[in-house]
């Protein structure tokens, strides 16, 4: 395949610069010059550039600016959302468009490019497929075979959905759009020959995927080459896959309402400073500029670099950015501190004191109550007396004086930005003053619109809060946050509706990030090798914000009674953390397991053998019979056994997570002859809980799953779990299996009331009557109309703690994983190589295999970016976040992906309501240390710091060649 327009288009963007260089001038007062008002004397405006543009086969004759995209045209003008605008630069490929057969970014390309131009976008994929035959057999004499049967759907559409080669889908459009271009050229010359893993790489190269659904996606369009898909799917495992890989499925960076402005921040452009002034009147005087909110009052101050200071809602995006401007903020710039120099005693301090700090916002990763604030250090906390950690300390010092084995390290990881591709996005709409709808990118309906309620003083029933989809979260979308603020106060005050979105130099900025960890640990053992105690000091930086935690994870592995963890909040002047899938486990387990393979080595154990030992979790203890059997373990040669350029190692880490469950989760179900129709406020992020629910109810009532519509992402539904903390499926599939037992006693009761059975007995998945046996679908044909409402049952075996925390319970019994990771360690050039990884996970039952299995996936890809390539950097003078954009903030890419293989252990937890619990955390945590162990086995070469980048491991290697 010819790549030289690649998804890229240069013909496009050198077509696109000349119209622009084309276009007309006006100067102010001229007609024309309403398209852009500049100041008074502000320089000649570009007219609007007419564009005749054929898209999806219908030819449209519009009137653009010359700094419109082609992504703006295509999804303001024409409407057609499924083209995904999630970095702005090109570095995603979420809003890839064909123009003239060729795969573009259509964020870089200028709208008037488009013109003379035939545009192809994922909604209109479904209708440009025919099949093709090679070249060589396109000759032949034989009848061509007959056309396949039509869904509207391309092979790489059916593909993605049988493979299930996406989850939250925001990507899924651009990813579709690309394999097709792809697909197509490839069997026109290749016929069904399936091409290699590397070709498909460097065919999507430039795609993200923040899920990390890129295993699924290999396969999906290796078999769609294969030509596996050319014909009608009949069924797919995720319950919405259909809208998003046709683009229809409706984010908040979607959502458009009659009359709505644009809304966006002033944000602070320093560390720390004080507001001499701002200039709210100008601002509103900017024709277009209908509303103007400040949240820093003259002589506040601003202690992080991207505070929102004040807010403009304007009718278009030239006089918001206008009014933006003409708020001309004066300021007086102060000291700041940045990342861990706030452990210093001369750091400037973040707080004037605890009073003030308690205005500051939470990390949300455990409680913020309780522990000193000593200048810019917080803590202790995660301290368990029931872990007598001051008997861990003697026996750490005694393994210390020679009484015993010691191990001990100190390891750091830096900040890392949830940067989910759907941005932070809120939409809000006051139907007058005490009612509000709220369209928001969130984890948590029903918590924002209690919170809302309460922050605006509204009866809780006038707050809606709607979610259809939601492209990513990961954490940084679980709480009420100032996107949210903006758009409502924004459009009480306009009386209008208003849609605030971040941009992407925004969301790495603001919107969210997990928080760095500097740990000194130290692991002790008797001569015999029994672990005798294990301590932890951990400082986090979660620059503004408090409350991060490491020594909350850590109390789970290993059998030990002695354990003393305490954690350290490090203030500083940089914006908030947020809780990060797993929050403190990845950076809390990269360096257990580091310390527990050099207590191996120290006694001359087998690394897996010595965590048997020591592991009392039932999960693991079967896990590790599963990994010693692994070929790649078995086989595993001794250290350091390379000695050339490429050396390879293998490398063992485990995992372990909480059991979550939100105990008053509450699922409603309406059945009748129209369909059977399920609702809970909650809401599918890729998750898969759409799916699991759907499943339960379509297997007891005997229908078919397609037929079960699932209305998720609505605060008017009954009451759902936040979808965070692995506590999702665990809350509404037994609640939903409740639903459906109660619906089945209800149309058991009609079917005897109404429809005059004498006898009417539940059997399995249908009714026996004293006539015969009866379907539920045919006492819904005959006019039962129902409801029913069901609720999660108390688990059979009770709960670790008798009392809720913030409507959260956790359940007996901890889930476990074991992670072997096979990688290479390039010596000149410092890069590592992850070659291949198996992950086994001990969770109890899985409900939905295909969705489980990606989620465990894309928690493996997001440990493998953790460990290579994420981190957030900061400007020390200035303390500016330097990494506003994709290019520089590090994503993992389809091609640094290897083979993952994902093993579930289904036994155990007989007591948890559903026999097993949640997966999405615990998948992420022991990648990080299993790719540390095999670089130490491949090199002798002990990591103590993340991410593992060429210049670490080249100065850590001494060069080595």
């Amino acid at each position: 395949m010819d790549r030289s327009e690649g998804r890229f288009s240069r013909r496009g963007f050198l077509k696109g610069l000349t119209a622009v260089a084309g276009a007309t001038t006006v100067k102010p007062g001229e007609a024309g010059a309403q398209d852009a008002p500049p100041p008074a004397d502000g320089p000649p405006v570009l007219r609007s550039v007419p564009v005749e543009t054929t898209v999806n086969g219908e030819t449209h004759a519009l009137e653009v600016h010359p700094d419109d995209t082609a992504a703006e045209l295509v999804r303001g003008a024409l409407g057609l959302t499924g083209c995904k605008v999630a970095c702005g630069h090109g570095a995603c490929g979420a809003c890839t468009l064909l123009v003239d057969g060729a795969p573009t970014v259509s964020c870089l390309l200028p709208a008037s490019a488009l013109h003379d131009s035939e545009v192809v976008t994922v909604e209109g994929i479904g209708a440009r497929w025919q099949p093709v035959l090679p070249s060589d057999e396109s000759e032949s004499e034989e009848e061509p075979p007959a056309p396949a049967p039509r869904d509207d759907l391309h092979p790489v559409q059916r593909a993605f959905l049988a493979h299930d080669a996406l989850q939250c889908g925001f990507c899924t459009p651009g990813f579709v759009v690309e394999a097709v271009a792809f697909h197509d050229a490839w069997r026109e010359l290749n016929g069904t020959a399936e091409p290699s893993r590397d070709t498909i790489a460097d065919a999507l190269e430039g795609h993200l995927c923040r899920c990390g659904a890129y295993p699924s996606i290999y396969a999906a369009v290796a078999a769609a080459c294969r030509g596996e898909h050319d014909d009608v799917l009949e069924s797919w495992p995720r319950q919405d896959g259909r809208p998003k890989v046709t683009g229809r499925a409706e984010y908040t960076v979607d959502v458009t309402r009659d009359g709505m402005l644009e809304g966006r921040a002033l944000r602070s452009p320093y560390a720390h400073a004080t507001l001499l002034k701002l200039d709210i009147d100008a601002a509103l005087r900017i024709p277009g500029v209908q509303a103007v909110v400040r949240y820093v009052s003259d002589g506040g101050v601003v202690r992080y670099h991207g505070q929102e200071v004040a807010a403009v809602a304007a009718s278009d995006r030239l006089s918001l950015e206008e009014g933006l401007r003409a708020l001309t903020p004066q300021w007086e710039v102060k000291k700041h501190t940045v990342g861990f120099d706030g452990r210093r005693l001369d750091s400037v301090p973040v707080y004037e004191d605890k009073r003030a700090l308690k205005s500051g916002p939470s990390a949300s990763e455990t409680s913020v109550r309780g522990a000193k604030l000593s200048h810019n250090l917080r803590g202790p906390t995660s301290g368990s007396q029931l872990a007598k950690p001051s008997t861990a300390r003697r026996q750490i010092e005694a393994a210390r004086s020679g009484e015993g084995l010691l191990v001990e390290g100190d390891f750091e990881t830096a900040v890392q930005s949830h940067t989910c591709l759907e941005p932070h996005a809120a939409v809000a709409e006051w139907s007058d003053s005490t009612s509000l709808e709220l369209w928001l990118s969130t984890q948590a309906v029903d918590h924002i619109a209690d919170d809302i309620a309460k922050r605006y003083h509204l009866k809780r029933d006038d707050v809606r809060v709607i979610a259809r989809y939601v492209g990513g979260g990961f954490g940084a979308k679980a709480t009420l946050q100032m996107e949210a603020v903006m758009a409502i106060d924004l459009a009480r005050q306009a009386e209008r509706p208003v849609r605030v979105v971040l941009e992407r130099h925004e969301e790495l900025i603001v919107g969210g990030s997990r928080p760095g960890q500097q740990l000194e640990m130290a692991l002790a053992a008797n001569r015999t090798g029994s672990l005798l105690g294990l301590q932890s000091v951990g400082y986090g930086d979660s620059g503004v914000a408090v409350g991060h935690t490491t020594g909350l994870a850590l109390r789970l592995p290993y059998k030990s009674p002695l354990k003393d963890l305490s954690d350290y909040d490090v203030l500083n002047h940089t914006p908030p953390g947020r809780p990060f899938r797993a929050p403190g486990a990845p950076p809390g387990y990269f360096a257990l397991e580091q310390l527990v393979d050099e207590m191996a080595a120290r006694r001359g154990e087998d690394p897996l053998a010595l965590r048997r030992r020591w592991d009392a979790n039932e999960p693991r203890l079967r896990l590790y019979d599963w990994a010693s059997k692994l070929p790649v373990w078995r086989t595993r040669r001794p250290p350091q056994a390379d000695s050339g350029r490429y050396r390879r190692g293998v490398g063992l880490a485990i995992g372990g997570w909480f059991y979550l469950l939100d105990p008053s989760t509450e699922v409603a179900i309406e059945a009748d002859k129209d369909g059977i129709r399920v609702s809970c406020a909650c809401q599918d992020m890729g998750q898969g809980s759409r799916t699991v629910v759907a499943r339960a109810v379509a297997e007891a009532l005997e229908v078919p799953q397609r037929s079960i519509s699932v209305r998720f992402g609505d605060s008017s539904y009954p009451h759902g779990p936040t979808s965070g903390g692995s506590r999702t499926t665990t809350s509404v599939a037994p609640a939903a299996e409740d639903a459906v037992q109660e619906l089945r006693k209800a149309l058991a009761k009609y079917a005897k009331d109404e429809l005059d059975y004498a006898s009417v007995e539940i059997r399995k998945t249908k009714l026996v009557t004293n006539e015969g046996d009866l379907s539920f679908q045919e006492v819904l044909d005959q006019g039962a109309r129902v409801r029913a409402l069901g609720r999660r049952r108390r688990d059979p075996g009770g709960y670790l703690v008798p009392f809720a925390v913030g409507g959260l319970r956790i359940g007996k019994g901890f889930p476990g994983a074991v992670q072997i990771s096979h990688v290479e360690v390039d010596t000149r050039l410092g890069r590592t190589k992850v070659l291949e990884t198996w992950i086994g996970l001990g969770v109890g039952r899985i409900r939905a295999p295909d969705l489980a299995r990606s989620q465990v996936e894309g928690g493996v890809v997001q440990g493998i970016g953790y460990s290579l390539y994420e981190e957030r950097r900061v400007d020390k003078a200035t303390g500016r976040i330097l990494t506003q954009g994709l290019e520089d903030y590090r994503l993992a890419g389809i091609g640094d992906i290897p083979p993952i293989h994902v093993h579930f252990d289904e036994r155990g937890f007989e007591g948890a309501l559903a026999n097993g619990v949640g997966l999405g955390e615990l998948c992420t945590v022991p990648t990080a240390g299993s790719i540390a162990n095999a670089i130490a086995h491949a090199t002798g070469w002990r990591p103590r710091q993340l991410p593992l980048r060429p210049d670490r491991v080249l100065a850590a290697l001494g060069g080595a060649a």
